[in-house]
């Protein structure tokens, strides 16, 4: 599709930017740091919810490390308060 698209939008001399069924993924493959992945798949899809349209919104997990992070993504996501901060007491 990205051919065809760049192939018509070229013959009037336009630029093109496409989301090619992207969908906002984050790739962890098995070397990856756990830690550091986890903290970017938490602020890639929870930390920027609403706030722009990049949030994650999949995870494409090598096989080695998948069980390692979806086990510290349940745990992580397990303390995630949802609501209104507002209205919310300490």
């Amino acid at each position: 599709m990205g051919r065809r698209i760049a192939v018509v939008v070229g013959e009037r001399l336009g630029r093109t930017l496409l989301e090619l069924g992207g969908n906002n993924a984050i790739i962890v493959l098995d070397d990856a740091n756990p830690d550091l992945a986890v903290r970017a798949v938490l602020f890639g899809a929870v930390g920027t919810a609403g706030q722009r349209c990049t949030t994650t919104r999949r995870l494409i997990l090598q096989k080695g490390i998948a069980a390692d992070v979806v086990s510290r993504l349940e745990k992580a996501y397990s303390q995630i308060r949802i609501g209104d901060r507002s209205t919310r007491r300490p």
